[in-house]
């Protein structure tokens, strides 16, 4: 006949074989998630001016600003536009689209203290078919350069569309220009979800 002394130390190492079983159950151990990796040292971005066939200069400054509203949320600090735009027109001699679209990553340091560029191009389509309903769809990519070593560390692209209906022809019109900023706003918030946080919120 088993004692309750005996009992009791079988109780025990009963106890003590399942608390070991439950150590090795996935879900039961605590893991910290693995933190993200930085884009390859890029620590300050200077977003380039935004490529488009499509869109007015209005509109690519919009998108210009919120790509840096989306950094600074991400942890990122940013070249003044402002700089970015004067030495590029500098660089052009006045020819401010030659400017744009000749100066390399390895010249983003020279020129802004910067060790990364950002480089975008936007396509936007409004579809007006339909007298009362105009859906607007953006497209917006973008790729992330080292200027040290002039490789793309990172690059996304993302679709947004936004719609109107309105039985006022005119009122349509303006309503579209707001579906514009509200798919942009999408777009951008989406493309640039996969980088990596910045350096104020890397901990």
């Amino acid at each position: 006949m088993i004692s309750h002394k005996n009992i009791l130390v079988l109780l025990i190492i009963f106890i003590v074989c399942l608390s070991g079983c439950s150590l090795k159950i996935p879900g039961l151990t605590k893991n910290d998630p693995e933190p993200e990796e930085p884009a390859s040292g890029v620590n300050v971005i200077a977003v380039m001016p935004v490529q488009s066939p499509t869109a007015d200069e209005r509109t690519l400054q919009m998108l210009r600003v919120k790509l840096g509203e989306e950094l600074r949320f991400k942890g990122y600090p940013q070249v003044a536009t402002a700089l970015i735009d004067s030495r590029l027109s500098a660089l052009g001699q006045g020819n401010e689209t030659e400017g744009k679209n000749t100066v390399t990553p390895g010249q983003v340091q020279e020129l802004f203290g910067a060790d990364g560029a950002m480089y975008c191009s936007f396509q936007e389509e409004i579809k007006s078919k339909h007298p009362f309903y105009t859906p607007v769809t953006v497209t917006v990519r973008c790729e992330l350069r080292s200027a040290k070593s002039g490789e793309v560390v990172w690059s996304a692209q993302s679709q947004a569309t936004s719609r109107s209906v309105d039985v006022v022809r005119s009122r349509l019109k303006m309503k579209s220009r707001g579906d514009l900023e509200e798919a942009m706003e999408k777009a951008v918030v989406k493309v640039l979800e996969t980088l990596p946080y910045g350096p104020h919120l890397r901990g």
